[in-house]
């Protein structure tokens, strides 16, 4: 099975962020970094450069090779608990002198890639209650994992710094199955979880939004604010359209909206839009397609998942219209797919 077809997998675009927290983990480990890193075409030294940046092919390969070589199969939650806000740079600063925790996370996902992260993260307040989402870029279920754990241990390590506070969730939920090593997850989240979900959250109560930080320095805040939006950050600006396309696909997958209805959220014209794709090297309909292959993906992964139902919720409705679309994706038929995911576990 093609693991990844997406040509942003192999470009050198990716902070190193978690790159070095996981390198500075396997040191503290008295392991020696650099062997996990020979043949990956950098050394440890490199991801301490400003600006330095690697291909999310060699930040998988590298997680991949620490889980094998390490045997903790709970890694990410071990790397990401272990951060403060500092461990995020500049947003991280940036979140440290804001007025409240709320526009501190509005800022960390205004950034989210400025501090190396490797999912898509979004925040939303829903009847009093505050969730977070995350959903994976590309599909390798081993490390995603890794990743999911690192993301949603580091965010909560964060928060706590912030508020200088032990705040506590309402519950954490992640798509995969649940793994030989959640004993962890209760140490480290302290609330209820649910694993097979089809989606990755945490959700609090929304008023811990209104927390004022102790840190707060409003000039301190405008200026990095300013940094990072001057940065150079290949095309940001684009990013930020693609990204906000994908979310909005992303609330209706079965049924996305047409490019016009999503030119006129966005306040231009469909022609106009349809350009600002292009000049991305996209198109809306490759846009669609990538999130469905993302999300059948996450689906089969779960070993109850019926094709039926996979299909459904990817916007199919003949299941042999999506296993031609999922043969195309992957090279293989769902089945065997599902086969393959199944030996990972």
């Amino acid at each position: 099975m093609k693991p990844i077809a997406d040509p942003r997998y192999s470009e050198a675009s990716a902070p190193p962020q978690i790159s070095r927290f996981l390198l500075q983990h396997v040191a503290a480990l008295g392991r020696d970094p650099a062997m996990l890193c020979r043949g990956l075409g950098f050394e440890p030294d490199d991801l301490k450069q400003p600006d330095y940046r690697l291909s999310y092919r060699q930040s998988y390969l590298l997680v991949r090779r620490a889980l094998h070589s390490l045997g903790d199969s709970g890694l990410g939650l071990a790397v990401g608990s272990r951060q403060t806000a500092v461990s995020w740079g500049l947003v991280g600063m940036a979140m440290l002198a804001s007025p409240t925790l709320g526009e501190a996370l509005d800022l960390a996902i205004r950034y989210q890639r400025h501090t190396g992260a490797l999912l898509d993260c979004e925040m939303e307040i829903r009847g009093g209650r505050c969730r977070m989402q995350a959903s994976t870029r590309f599909f390798d279920p081993e490390v995603s994992v890794f990743y999911l754990e690192e993301a949603f241990s580091s965010a909560l390590a964060i928060v706590r710094h912030l508020s200088g506070q032990d705040l506590t969730l309402d519950c954490v939920e992640l798509e995969y199955p649940r793994p030989p090593h959640a004993e962890r997850y209760a140490d480290i989240f302290r609330c209820p979880l649910k694993f097979a979900a089809g989606h990755n959250l945490i959700q609090f109560d929304a008023r811990l939004l209104e927390l004022p930080l102790p840190t707060r320095d409003d000039y301190v805040a405008a200026e990095i604010a300013e940094l990072l939006d001057s940065a150079r950050w290949g095309d940001q600006g684009m990013s930020d359209l693609i990204e906000t396309i994908q979310r909005e696909v992303r609330k209706n997958l079965g049924n996305p909206p047409q490019l016009a209805e999503l030119a006129q959220q966005l306040n231009l014209g469909e022609r106009t839009l349809r350009r600002r794709i292009g000049d991305a090297g996209l198109s809306y309909h490759g846009i669609v397609d990538s999130l469905r292959r993302a999300k059948a993906l996450a689906l089969l992964s779960h070993r109850d998942s019926r094709l039926i139902d996979v299909a459904a919720e990817t916007g199919f409705s003949d299941v042999r219209n999506f296993r031609r679309a999922f043969k195309r994706w992957t090279g293989v038929a769902p089945r065997a797919a599902k086969q393959r995911i199944a030996q990972l576990d």
